[in-house]
């Protein structure tokens, strides 16, 4: 590389250079139900290879892929980023299983997910978890074949599989109120 202008590699492979501005497009807005400013936190991806292909609009993460911004955590097999015209239209982790972690804004308890795969369609602003999906925040419990959110319209559908009679499993524990044991002055 010439004396022109710097840059700090992200990663390298085959002494190929991935430029940070391009993983950085392509992957912050996985951060669906992030806390705020989540988005403004560094995106670091931790994986053992990763293939770019930019005239493909194509990066692949293979080996133990950990992708971390701010309080998002996504653990998996194998993370492909599709774009185009440097605007992400797809993300699809799959993994044995694809594990998810975040604490969101207003919640005292970690949301923890387990799929086979997970597709984010960016542009349409969907998830869905595919392969036994469990969904889990503190001791609330969710389990099924399929799970499709809806982030613009709020909307979750699931189905089950045929080993469960095709059915899902929603537990709900009942909150208990909040016991403030300070006592008056």
């Amino acid at each position: 590389m010439g004396q022109g202008k710097r840059f700090t590699p992200m990663a390298t492979v085959g002494g190929l250079w991935i430029f940070p501005w391009l993983l950085c497009f392509s992957l912050l807005s996985l951060a669906v139900q992030a806390r705020n400013g989540d988005s403004d936190d560094p995106l670091r991806i931790n994986a053992r290879s990763v293939e770019a292909n930019e005239k493909t609009g194509t990066a692949i993460y293979l080996g133990n892929v950990i992708l971390e911004q701010g309080n998002l955590s996504i653990r998996a097999d194998r993370l492909e980023v599709r774009s185009h015209q440097n605007q992400t239209e797809y993300v699809v982790a799959t993994g044995q299983p694809v594990k998810l972690r975040q604490l969101s804004d207003g919640q005292s308890e970690e949301i923890q997910a387990e799929a086979k795969k997970v597709e984010y369609h960016v542009i349409s602003r969907k998830v869905d978890m595919f392969g036994d999906v469990t969904l889990r925040q503190g001791t609330d419990l969710f389990t099924g074949h399929a799970l499709h959110y809806d982030i613009n319209e709020k909307r979750l559908s699931a189905t089950g599989d045929d080993d469960n009679d095709g059915r899902i499993q929603v537990i709900i524990q009942p909150k208990k109120p909040s016991t403030d044991s300070t006592p008056a002055p």
